[in-house]
């Protein structure tokens, strides 16, 4: 490999993931898998493009794969943090950041948008950081000695039932009806379990990563708006653009509850951010606060993206589209053998994650404090109308009729458990089930 090269086309590709990420992690609609795909499609015009760093360069060239490799994980991780920003200002959600549509209206109600969007990015670099952390320790539980990552798959489907029924009980703990408010929660998720399996086991009428964001922007973006069309003029407070306070010790311990959330999914198959995020609100002994919601799912985010990578080089194994992406566009690579000696190229796809996360942080935060000025000054109602058109128009050119069809059912189920007066987090029974079905053989 030439080294002098790929240092010094490494910051090069590096910022290029990070632009790249800024861009679809604003736009509803685009997915780190849809970037990989184009890479994939157009390997040997990058491989023209790195010649000039990498002089004699070929698409077959072990560098350009890593390269590749990297620019795919800086991408993912800028559009992790980037992401935030859409479903809180408006209320338009991918499958990882579903669940910070919730907390992060409320605090955009409590004037508090920029600081929500800064928080998932402070949880977003504290979750790599993490990440980095429990890489070894993860290889030990997966791998040898202890070998999780076999001997577990029978196990799958238990575990997402049991997941499914400690959300039941934890519904049921914040409430003297116990019985009728876990009833209520229960029909929640049979329904949304239901739609996750016509949507996501029916006939596949266009690709599965595709079909995730009409089905998430149905369950948690439309009702959130729909609700909102009632609001009156005003509604919306000023919005407070503060920097954040230093980090507590409070925060890195809901970023560690994140990143360990995103380590327990990342090897499963079929489970990713929603999974973690549904994972990490379990089992708190009261509820979470919104600000401590937003620092536990930024972790997710970034954790849950860079051990799937690592995932790959523990088991061989992609979990993830990214992953698959660097599988294809490096080869399988070397197993991770040695308890401690952690393969190069994952180290490198590591930095780059790391080094990603750090510049993401600060520029997300500034997005949102220039967004949410602005916010106060328009009708809700007006602006909610807005962006449900939208929505249409995206979910209409990026998965069709079909896709406004998913997105208007997914609405009708997503406003059940706001009629009921239980947790939307339920909903996530929709991508939960499935993989239970599935991973139980059905």
């Amino acid at each position: 490999m030439d080294v002098p090269g790929v240092v010094w086309a490494f910051p090069v590709l590096v910022l290029l993931g990070l632009g790249t990420g800024i861009l679809t992690g604003l736009s509803p609609g685009l997915h780190v898998n849809n970037v990989a795909a184009l890479v994939l499609a157009t390997r040997a015009s990058w491989a023209r493009f790195l010649v000039f760093l990498l002089p004699g360069a070929t698409a077959d060239a072990p560098e350009v794969g890593f390269l590749l490799s990297c620019f795919l994980v800086s991408t993912a991780v800028s559009h992790a943090v980037f992401d935030f920003v859409p479903s809180v200002f408006f209320g338009a959600p991918s499958e990882e950041t579903a669940l910070a549509v919730l907390p992060g209206h409320r605090l955009l109600l409590e004037g508090e948008g920029a600081r929500a969007v800064a928080l998932a990015a402070r949880g977003a670099v504290l979750g790599t950081a993490l990440s980095a952390i429990l890489l070894v320790p993860l290889r030990w539980i997966l791998a040898d000695p202890i070998g999780l990552g076999e001997s577990f798959r029978p196990w799958t489907g238990p575990f997402l039932l049991a997941l499914l029924m400690a959300l039941l009980l934890a519904e049921a703990r914040f409430s003297r009806a116990r019985l009728r408010r876990m009833a209520r929660a229960a029909w929640v998720q049979l329904l949304a379990g239901l739609l996750g399996i016509v949507v996501l086991r029916g006939p596949p009428v266009f690709d599965s990563g595709l079909v995730l964001f009409p089905l998430f922007s149905g369950l948690f973006g439309m009702p959130t708006l729909l609700l909102s069309l009632r609001a009156k003029p005003g509604s919306i407070p000023p919005q407070r653009t503060g920097a954040l306070p230093p980090l507590t010790r409070t925060e890195a311990g809901h970023a560690l509850r994140g990143a360990l959330a995103g380590a327990s999914v990342s090897w499963l198959p079929g489970l990713s951010g929603g999974a973690a995020a549904t994972l990490a609100a379990v089992g708190s002994r009261r509820r979470m606060s919104p600000s401590a919601f937003m620092v536990v799912l930024g972790a997710v985010s970034t954790s849950t993206c860079v051990l799937s990578i690592a995932v790959l080089f523990i088991l061989g194994k992609a979990r993830s589209g990214a992953a698959a992406a660097v599988r294809d566009l490096s080869g399988p690579p070397d197993v991770w053998s040695s308890p401690l000696g952690i393969p190069p190229a994952l180290l490198g796809m590591l930095v780059a994650a790391v080094v990603t996360s750090g510049l993401a942080a600060p520029l997300a935060s500034r997005v949102a404090r220039v967004l949410a000025p602005r916010w106060s000054s328009v009708d809700p109602r007006r602006l909610s109308a807005a962006t449900v058109a939208a929505l249409a128009i995206l979910l209409a050119a990026v998965a069709g009729p079909l896709g406004l069809a998913i997105a208007g059912l997914a609405a009708l189920v997503g406003l059940v458990p706001v009629l009921a007066g239980v947790w939307r987090v339920h909903l996530m029974a929709a991508l939960l089930v499935p993989v239970l079905l599935s991973s139980s053989g059905f």
